[in-house]
């Protein structure tokens, strides 16, 4: 996606996330980071775009993950409300300019981190 793309996507992601936890005690964070060429999520969509775009080929786009992690209680973040939350993002990641994308939920019930303190 182009840096402009990214720019849109990011804020329409946090709008939906505000909106979606409004009313909710649940904490939210969100990070993006640039994947790497190398892998395969990378090498997916850059074939999806491909597929969307014969005989174009990208100058500015890249590929970015858009974490979002969310902590409450269970009876906050039911399944139901994590699929209307799946399925405000991928109206938001659509949005006027469709970009290739994949989205992946994952529920952990622990807190650990796994942090390499010489990198901090």
């Amino acid at each position: 996606m182009t840096p402009e793309d990214l720019d849109r996507i990011v804020a329409g992601i946090r709008s939906v996330v505000d909106d979606h936890l409004q009313d909710r005690d649940v904490f939210a964070w969100r990070c993006t980071v640039p994947v790497d060429a190398a892998e395969t999520v990378h090498q997916d969509l850059e074939s999806q775009w491909h597929r969307s775009h014969p005989g174009d080929h990208p100058a500015t786009e890249a590929t970015f993950e858009i974490a979002i992690g969310l902590v409450g209680e269970p009876t906050e973040l039911t399944g139901a409300d994590i699929a209307d939350l799946e399925h405000e993002l991928a109206l938001a990641v659509c949005g006027a300019e469709p970009v290739p994308y994949t989205l992946r939920a994952h529920q952990r019930t622990d807190a650990e981190f796994d942090l390499d303190v010489g990198r901090l």
